[in-house]
């Protein structure tokens, strides 16, 4: 299906964009910060390592080859990632092959739950990377006769999680409930007549974006691993095929709570806890971090106060959104300038730390660009922003100008990104953080 969402050609984007500064380039354009972006994918491997538990990276949130290098690191030998679409499984199938040509072990997990339209295609990605190298997540038996479909076109029995509630209420089985264990029952009729493996269990606490401190977040994470605990002891499955089943637990906020740990950024009690969790589910399950916005931050995850910044947290935020002033209202009260970036741009998904759609930096292409207080884009429609002074300011001039790019802090990276088919790379460690220094192409399509 990739041949239907042709790429553009880096090396054409390269000769166009590379050496050129953000003053002279399209806009609205997605600026990748690639020095940030490692930091924060560095940051959490480390943490990782350091818990003595397993990863999988989320590549949904960017969508690209480059981005993917950095979050399971260069020297990787277990190669676990999890997708939103199958286009992305399809488009990371060079990149996964490479690593296995060095040993490494790889899988890719579709990480919605499986309809039968999605079989063949997933399939045939799985027939192309080999045996165990693609897992599915079910959480309906009627779910359960597309793995029959997968193996047919992979050659192979494919793995599955299954989905838990944790509390989130989007997807998933409630831990002991009557319809989790018959799911259960039925995975283990499937793995007997050799139509699939079963592999764990799988939860997302998206509610935890609600979370104010490190210690929320890291007491949700250890909710998430318990409740997945009871799922698995309900029915488990581990005794009869002698393996320990996987618990998959996280979304950003909580997994980068899991660097406050060894940083001291939570108390002792509650560190306390967490390595007792871990050694005793340990013993029974295999404990797996996922996670996906992570490397690029937005305004919502800055909010969640889930780990701790040296200096200005916003300074980690590797994306940002590049768009031209249009228009100034001196004559508004208070003072409104508009922007040619709107919904299509930043998306409309509100954060909890302010009222309005994206933060202007501090810094840009243009010096001195916002240095009367903080700008927000307070108003949204389809191709326009509204800046204005955040909370009012009736009395001051916005330090705008007609034709200047200003950049901006998205509410949510991964819809932001959405809008773009491939990004500008600059690096805010070398001598010129302003200059384009790569091209990244975002995969498109389902």
């Amino acid at each position: 299906m990739a041949d239907l969402y042709p790429l553009p050609s880096e090396d054409h984007l390269r000769s166009l964009y590379v050496g050129r500064s953000l003053d002279g380039i399209p806009t609205p354009a997605a600026i990748i910060d690639q020095a940030k972006a490692r930091h924060n994918c560095h940051l959490l491997l480390d943490a990782i390592k350091a818990a003595g538990v397993s990863f999988r990276a989320h590549v949904k949130t960017h969508k690209t080859t480059q981005l993917t290098r950095l979050q399971v690191g260069a020297d990787c030998k277990d190669v676990r990632l999890v997708v939103s679409t199958l286009m992305e499984a399809e488009q990371l199938v060079p990149l996964l092959l490479e690593y296995k040509s060095r040993g490494a072990a790889v899988n890719v997990l579709y990480g919605v739950p499986l309809g039968p339209s999605q079989a063949e295609r997933f399939g045939a990605v799985g027939k192309t990377m080999g045996e165990g190298s693609i897992a599915a997540m079910v959480d309906d038996i009627g779910q359960l006769p597309a793995l029959t479909v997968i193996k047919h076109f992979a050659g192979f029995a494919p793995a599955v999680f299954v989905k838990i509630d944790t509390g989130y209420h989007r997807a998933g089985r409630a831990p002991g409930s009557y319809t989790l264990n018959t799911l259960l029952e039925q995975i283990d009729v499937g793995e007997d007549a050799g139509n699939c493996v079963f592999k764990g269990y799988y939860s997302h606490a998206s509610d935890s974006y609600g979370n104010n401190t490190p210690q929320e977040a890291i007491t949700r994470l250890m909710e998430e691993i318990e409740l997945c605990g009871v799922a698995g002891r309900s029915l488990s499955l581990s005794r009869k095929y002698g393996r320990r089943p996987v618990i998959s637990v996280g979304a950003s906020p909580t997994a980068v709570s899991v660097q406050n740990i060894e940083t001291g950024s939570v108390d002792v009690e509650i560190a306390g806890k967490w390595k007792e969790l871990l050694k005793n589910e340990q013993c029974h399950f295999e404990v797996e971090i996922h996670s996906g916005v992570y490397p690029l931050l937005d305004m919502q995850q800055i909010a969640t106060n889930a780990r701790p910044f040296q200096g200005d947290p916003h300074d980690s935020i590797a994306l940002t959104v590049l768009a031209e002033v249009r228009s100034l209202y001196s004559e508004r009260k208070p003072q409104e300038a508009l922007m040619a970036a709107g919904t299509l741009v930043l998306g409309r998904e509100p954060c909890k730390s302010y009222s309005g759609w994206g933060v202007l930096t501090p810094d840009g292409p243009e010096e001195d660009q916002v240095t009367n207080g903080r700008i927000v884009v307070s108003r949204i429609s389809q191709e326009h922003g509204i800046l204005s002074f955040e909370n009012g300011g009736l009395d001051r001039a916005l330090p705008l100008w007609v034709g200047q790019n200003v950049r901006i802090w998205p509410n949510h990276a991964c819809i932001a990104g959405a809008g773009f088919n491939w990004y500008f790379i600059v690096d805010s460690s070398s001598e010129s953080p302003n200059r384009v220094i790569d091209i990244w192409v975002r995969w498109r399509g389902w």
